[in-house]
């Protein structure tokens, strides 16, 4: 419905977050910045905490795009499964 209404190219509410559309507001861009800089020192974890549906994944995925996979390796590990003891 809305991706005539706005010509979408694609649907961009999937339950599968996608880069593409990727929004940097002042947080998110606050984030990114911090994950440059993190990657810029050469740091070897970065650890991206938040609220379910704050854009967590969006956010990593829109890094990895910007990323040269030639010069770095970079991973996601997601867990459910963690204990805050």
């Amino acid at each position: 419905m809305y991706e005539d209404y706005y010509r979408f190219s694609a649907k961009p509410f999937q339950l599968n977050p996608d880069p593409r559309f990727f929004y940097g507001s002042k947080g998110h861009r606050r984030a990114m910045a911090y994950l440059d800089y993190g990657l810029s020192l050469g740091e070897g974890f970065i650890v991206i905490t938040g609220e379910v549906g704050a854009g967590k994944t969006t956010l990593v995925r829109n890094l990895f795009r910007q990323l040269d996979a030639h010069n770095l390796v970079a991973a996601q590990l997601v867990s459910t499964q963690l204990d805050a003891e």
